[in-house]
Order: C-alpha cells, then sequence, then structure tokens
C-alpha cells in the first residue's frame, strides 16, 4: 500500500517528533508522506471534527502538474479544510493538541505555521498547545499513524533535511534576535558525546552547564544544583519543559527533562505554570543545544546532524 511506512527513516532525513502515539504499534496504522526532490507542497486538506483531526492528503506540484497523495486516516469527517501555499510561502512549524480516549493518543486540533501565515487551528484545542519550528527549506515530509478506534489521526511527526553538518530545531522560549550577543551555543564535536548536564534552577531555570563548559547564564538567588550524569551507552533523543513568563513579561525556561534511550531526568524548576514544549529526536542525530541567556535562561533549541 503507498504510504504504509517500511523502514520508517527514508536516507537523509531526519524525523523530529512525532506527537502522539508510538510510531510501529501492530495495532495502528502507520503512514509517510515524502516531498520528492524539486516538487513544492502546493496543498493539504485536512479532514476534521469539533476535537479530532480525522484525516491528512497532501498535494504536490512539479513544473504545473499535481501529484495527490493517499488519505492518511478515516474517511469520515465533520468538516474538509483546505490550505492552500502561495509559490513563495513554506511551512516552517506545526502546533498541535492532543486528547485521549483510553489509553490512546489522538491528535484533536493541528496548526500550520508558513513564512507568511498561520493557517489554523483546524479541529478543537483540548489542552495545552505544543509547537515545533524548524529552519526555512528543512520540511520534507510528515509521517505518524491512524487509528480505526480513534477514526483519526493518532500521532504526527516531521521529515526534515540536513543542510549541511547540521540544522537548528527550536527554539523555544524567547525568539532568537537579530544580534548575537545574548546566543550561547554548545556543540559536540568529532566523536565526543555528552557526558554530563549540570542543572541550577529553582522556580525558573537559571543556568546549564554542559560537559565542562562554561556555565550558561547567571543564577538568581537561591537556586538548586543537580546533576544529570549518562551512561556510557546513553544518548540524549528529546527534550520537554515549560515556557514561562515572569512579572516583568519577560519569556524564560521555567522547567527542563531531557529524555534518553534509557529514561527521563527531570523536570527540573517549575513544572506547573506556563506553556509546555516537547520534542525528539532519531537516535544518533544529537549535536547540541542553542538559546538565548541574559539574567535569566531565556530560550534553547537544538542542534541535529544527519547519521547516514
Amino acid at each position: 500500500m503507498e504510504g504504509v511506512l517500511q523502514n520508517m527513516k527514508p536516507a537523509g532525513f531526519i524525523r523530529v517528533a512525532p506527537w502522539g502515539q508510538p510510531i510501529g504499534d501492530p495495532q495502528k496504522n502507520n503512514w509517510s508522506f515524502e516531498i520528492e526532490e524539486g516538487y513544492k507542497l502546493q496543498s493539504i486538506r485536512i479532514g476534521h471534527a469539533d476535537d479530532v483531526i480525522t484525516s491528512l492528503t497532501f498535494t504536490t506540484e512539479f513544473r504545473g502538474a499535481l501529484s495527490i497523495s493517499n488519505k492518511f486516516g478515516s474517511a469520515g469527517a465533520q468538516s474538509l479544510s483546505l490550505v492552500t501555499f502561495d509559490s513563495d510561502e513554506e511551512i516552517v512549524g506545526i502546533k498541535v493538541t492532543f486528547g485521549l480516549k483510553g489509553r490512546d493518543t489522538y491528535l484533536s486540533s493541528l496548526f500550520f505555521i508558513t513564512n507568511k501565515n498561520t493557517h489554523g487551528p483546524f479541529g478543537g484545542i483540548t489542552n495545552s498547545l505544543f509547537s515545533l519550528p524548524w529552519n526555512k527549506g528543512s520540511l520534507v515530509g510528515f509521517y505518524g499513524n491512524a487509528s480505526d478506534w480513534i477514526g483519526g489521526i493518532g500521532g504526527i511527526g516531521v521529515y526534515l533535511k540536513v543542510y549541511g553538518e547540521i540544522m537548528r530545531i527550536g527554539t523555544w522560549g524567547k525568539p532568537l534576535p537579530a544580534f548575537p550577543q545574548t546566543i550561547w551555543s554548545f556543540q559536540l564535536e568529532g566523536n565526543y558525546r555528552l557526558s554530563k548536564i549540570t542543572i541550577d534552577h529553582g522556580e525558573t531555570i537559571n543556568s546549564l552547564m554542559f560537559n565542562s563548559s562554561e556555565k550558561v547564564d547567571d543564577p538568581n538567588g537561591l537556586s538548586i544544583i543537580d546533576h544529570v550524569t549518562l551512561d556510557e551507552d546513553e544518548e540524549i533523543i528529546g527534550i520537554s519543559g515549560m515556557v514561562g513568563t515572569l512579572p516583568t513579561r519577560q519569556t524564560i525556561i521555567s522547567s527542563i527533562s531531557f529524555t534518553t534511550n534509557k529514561k527521563t531526568h527531570g523536570p527540573f524548576g517549575d513544572n506547573v505554570k506556563g506553556t509546555p514544549f516537547s520534542v525528539s529526536w532519531d537516535a544518533g542525530s544529537f549535536a547540541g543545544f542553542y538559546g538565548l541567556h541574559g539574567r535569566y535562561f531565556d530560550s534553547i533549541g537544538v542542534y541535529l546532524k544527519d547519521t547516514n
């Protein structure tokens, strides 16, 4: 069947996310849509009900000819919405919320963020909103799963292309400024691995230190120091946390967790107030972190590399 995943990782792509149900569950219908070289994503048709995304259909264009993908998900929908992209418009992020049916999650709402507009929401926003931004020109497809029992899309992720050695995902928190004075960056070199993270935190994340790097940001007041020491066969495959707002209206990272192939370390900081963020990636893809710091730890993003 066209569109059903085989090896779950097309050559040259990095899988980012997915959100929702785990990929590879035999009870789910795994789907994959890839944008071929030279093709442009022309439109997306979204089937949706009050609180569920029921289906997704993608149309691409190449030299004036249109190609339409399979319909991924359920045939039933209360509403159909069509998003058509301008010739100079491309997707640079998505936002999603999820619902819960039994032990299964499902995609309850979906936004598409482009370099020109925000399309959505489609469906119904049922809980906290998760966002995933990426570099312009990186999107080369979507993947996920669907469930007949749920009657819609159970999970969604994106295929992103690495141009050059690394790509940037994020940031979460305060947007990057036009000038680099407050930007921090930690990159792994060669065969080096991340073995230790030191977190200085209270109600906010005050500072991070990776391996023996310099501390990122300055601690503010009373704080707690935690250390995450990774085993030799342990690597980070995701982060999550909360984006908070201070009384001064400054946006900061208020909590953070690090997910590895063995466990989740955290949360560190205040994991109650704010807006959640969460992102995962292929094992072996992690290449470092970056973000902003000032008086507080303002934002965090991830460097990823192609492992092919």
